[in-house]
Formats: C-alpha cells, sequence, structure tokens
C-alpha cells in the first residue's frame, strides 16, 4: 500500500525532474550563429497533424535583440501514406507555387530546383519517369540529389547517384547534412536569405521546410543546426532553391498554409495522397 509520505516524495521528485528538464530546453533556447547577434528561439511549436500523413510546425526566431522577425515553417510526410513526384511546369512566364500545385492536383508542394533565365531546369531533372535534364552537374553547389525509387525517398551525393529504375530525382544543393552529420566546406556558408529545402529523418520520413517570405532569413549554417534538433531530428538535408524562389504549399481539408515566393517557377516537388 503507498503511503501518503511515499507518494508525496514521488511527486516531489517529477517535479524537480520536470525543472531540471525546462531549464534545459531554455539553456538551449538559441542557435549559434557567425554574427554577433544571437538568433534566438521565440517558440518552438510542437508537431500538430493537419491531414492523414501530414504534420505541421512552426519555429519562430529573432535575430539582434528583435530587430529581425524570423518564420520557419516545416512539413512532415509520412511516404507510405502520401505519394512524391517532382513536377516539371514550362509554361512561359513560370507561374507561382500555388498554381502548380493546383494544377497538379497536390495537397502540399515546395520549390524545386535552379533554373536559368529562360526557365529551363539546371542540374539532372526526372520527373514521372521522363527525363528533362540528363545532366549532372558538377558545380560545388549542386551537391545533392533527392530521388524516388521504388516508392521510397532518398537523397544522395550527386556521385553516388544512379538514374536505374528513378521514377522522380532533382538535383539542387548544397547539400547541407548527411547521415546526421554536417557537411564542412561550403561556400558563403554564413549568408543569410530565404531558404527552402528538403529532408528525411530518422524514420524516413519527408521533412520540408521554408522560412516565410514576409519575415527574414537564415544562413544555411544555422539551417543545419535546426533541421537536427531532436523533435527535428533529421539525417539528411538538401537545400532547394531559395531566394525569391522561396514557396511552400499545403491545402487540406483541415489545414492550408501558402509562403508566396517573389518569381514564377518552373520546378516544384508535389505530395499527393495515395
Amino acid at each position: 500500500m503507498i503511503t501518503k509520505k511515499f507518494l508525496f516524495l514521488i511527486l516531489f521528485l517529477i517535479s524537480i525532474l520536470s525543472n531540471l528538464h525546462a531549464e534545459s530546453i531554455n539553456e538551449a533556447n538559441y542557435i549559434e550563429s557567425s554574427s554577433d547577434d544571437t538568433l534566438t528561439i521565440i517558440k518552438n511549436e510542437e508537431w500538430r497533424n493537419v491531414d492523414i500523413g501530414l504534420n505541421f510546425k512552426t519555429i519562430r526566431l529573432t535575430r539582434g535583440k528583435g530587430k529581425q522577425n524570423i518564420v520557419i515553417k516545416l512539413l512532415k510526410i509520412e511516404p507510405e501514406l502520401i505519394e512524391t513526384r517532382v513536377i516539371y511546369n514550362p509554361e512561359v512566364p513560370a507561374v507561382n507555387l500555388k498554381s502548380i500545385a493546383e494544377k497538379n492536383g497536390a495537397i502540399a508542394a515546395i520549390n524545386g530546383s535552379f533554373f536559368d533565365i529562360d526557365g529551363k531546369p539546371l542540374g539532372l531533372l526526372i520527373s514521372n519517369g521522363q527525363t528533362i535534364n540528363g545532366k549532372i552537374a558538377t558545380h560545388s553547389l549542386y551537391s545533392g540529389i533527392f530521388y524516388i525509387k521504388d516508392n521510397i525517398p532518398s537523397i544522395a551525393y550527386r556521385e553516388n547517384f544512379s538514374p536505374t529504375s528513378v521514377k522522380d530525382a532533382v538535383q539542387v544543393g548544397p547539400l547541407l547534412v548527411m547521415d546526421g552529420k554536417a557537411i564542412e566546406g561550403i561556400k558563403d556558408i554564413h549568408s543569410i536569405n530565404y531558404r527552402s529545402g528538403i529532408a528525411i529523418d530518422g524514420f524516413n520520413k519527408i521533412i520540408f521546410y521554408a522560412t516565410d517570405t514576409h519575415y527574414n532569413g537564415v544562413s544555411w549554417y544555422e539551417v543545419m543546426q535546426l533541421m537536427r534538433f531532436p523533435d527535428i531530428n533529421c539525417l539528411h538535408v538538401l537545400n532547394l532553391d531559395g531566394g525569391g524562389s522561396t514557396q511552400m504549399f499545403v491545402s487540406t481539408p483541415l489545414f492550408s498554409d501558402y509562403i508566396e515566393g517573389k518569381t514564377g517557377i518552373p520546378v516544384a516537388i508535389g505530395f499527393y495522397r495515395r
């Protein structure tokens, strides 16, 4: 039989452990930056289910004592429930991500690869089994490839990629994290801009992210840290075309969100109910 004193002791110990846990979270309530302005986490929301196979979260940060506000939005996708496709939209002039997603019936999408002034994709691009651009770019920026093979999402170094039986693929970069480790030697790693990217976590779920373009941007160095937070836990992280191309779209009967870009795009990664 549990006595009142024993029960009180248990509750007291739980209280102490909870406080210690809260303190450890508060102590880690920032992201390391190369500048003197600390990047402070204002709010790191918990993942919330927004539809079958989809979970969403927002992270709010501030740089330089509140002078710059940053909002990063993330969507986690379960590949066994949601199909992934690379969408090529050669429409001229190029249109925004929302138009591409709605035209193709996607419930979620993120902007894709780099492209030239004529809207032609730069780097390898395979869409629904069709090779749009079969040339693997060798520039250091194009270091990674996101692809779908046998309905399984993967991220690989371009040197390790084989197109055999690949249904969809997009070459972008730089590759920021591989096998849980930050990639070293990236040029302009501390440059701040709007960012978007795609990642795979420790449970082989896809996570894509984008900085809200109504606020300020972040550096690749900061993204590397953020995407390895315990509640995000990404093993592989690949940067997508950022800057004015940064766009994100989610639309389900239960939830909608849209990060509007500043330019039209020819390539997107779309997500569909199976």
